[in-house]
């Protein structure tokens, strides 16, 4: 039994459905009567918490303007006191501890599909740096319930790693092409030779373009982007591809951006990337 700490409250309940550590969940507001929302599942970084997640006002404000269900789980800890995901061999079970956290996540995220308040339609996951890596993994084996995932700073998978989706998903990779932690043009996370290495950030890109069917040879719609005050122009460039009969592929490459590019701007726009790609239907064949 488990229970899921509710943020801005004290109510918590047990629930069977899913393993310790700890979700939390921000609380449902002004449901109205038969209302169905979206669900978003946050995924933290290495060392972060669900309860960090839910205290970001930039998170917060996207999950309210899209009347989402926020539920941010907790990764286990490791012997250094950090939480974290097991992603697989790039990042970042450093403990190689025997955490299946593909299994925990999906059943956590099908207890809530079965909820009357959800909508099964718009589910989605968004994860920052080691929980970028698990979105990626999880739109590989969880596109039969997943609208679309966004990863944040993280990776996708290395070619030598299996990913068949089992229906249409949107994914959107977001990055900056300075970080030092989980590099831009792949590399290892924190330099790291113990670690697999991970492929970049474009070559991730392209491998979900292949897989969801895009129109390769006519290449990516480009546009660049103001989403960071802190970095001088239109310092995003946005690669999407349309026309792909098993979702959607998107890159941003935030030019100067290290490993913490969120700013409002940018939660905003992953907000409006979320709402546009409702689950589609299975393409016939």
């Amino acid at each position: 039994m488990t229970r899921w700490a509710v943020a801005a409250g004290t109510l918590a309940m047990s629930a069977s459905a899913v393993a310790d550590p700890e979700v939390h969940v921000l609380p449902v507001r002004d449901l109205a009567p038969g209302e169905r929302r979206p669900l978003l599942v946050f995924l933290h970084g290495l060392g972060g918490s669900g309860s960090e997640a839910l205290a970001d006002p930039n998170l917060r404000a996207m999950a309210e303007r899209g009347r989402m269900v926020l539920v941010a789980p907790d990764g286990t800890y490791d012997r250094a006191g950090r939480r974290f995901w097991n992603a697989g061999p790039a990042c970042c079970n450093l403990d190689r501890k025997p955490v299946d956290d593909v299994a925990r996540i999906q059943a956590l995220i099908s207890s809530w599909l079965s909820r009357p308040e959800i909508d099964r339609s718009r589910a989605y996951v968004v994860g920052f740096s080691n929980g970028g890596f698990m979105a990626h993994r999880l739109a590989c084996g969880m596109a039969d319930q997943l609208a679309a995932v966004v990863s944040i700073a993280g990776a996708g998978r290395s070619p030598e790693e299996a990913c068949a989706p089992a229906g249409p998903i949107a994914v959107l990779d977001v990055h900056g092409d300075a970080d030092p932690i989980v590099r831009y043009q792949g590399g290892r996370v924190f330099d790291d030779p113990s670690l697999a290495p991970h492929p970049p950030a474009p070559v991730t890109f392209q491998a979900w373009a292949r897989r969801l069917g895009c129109p390769l040879a006519a290449g990516p719609k480009v546009t660049t982007v103001d989403l960071d005050p802190r970095l001088p122009g239109a310092e995003t460039r946005v690669e999407s591809f349309s026309g792909c009969p098993r979702g959607a592929a998107e890159l941003w490459t935030v030019h100067g951006g290290e490993h913490d590019v969120e700013t409002p701007a940018l939660m905003e726009r992953v907000g409006a990337f979320l709402a546009a790609h409702p689950k589609a239907a299975r393409p016939k064949k």
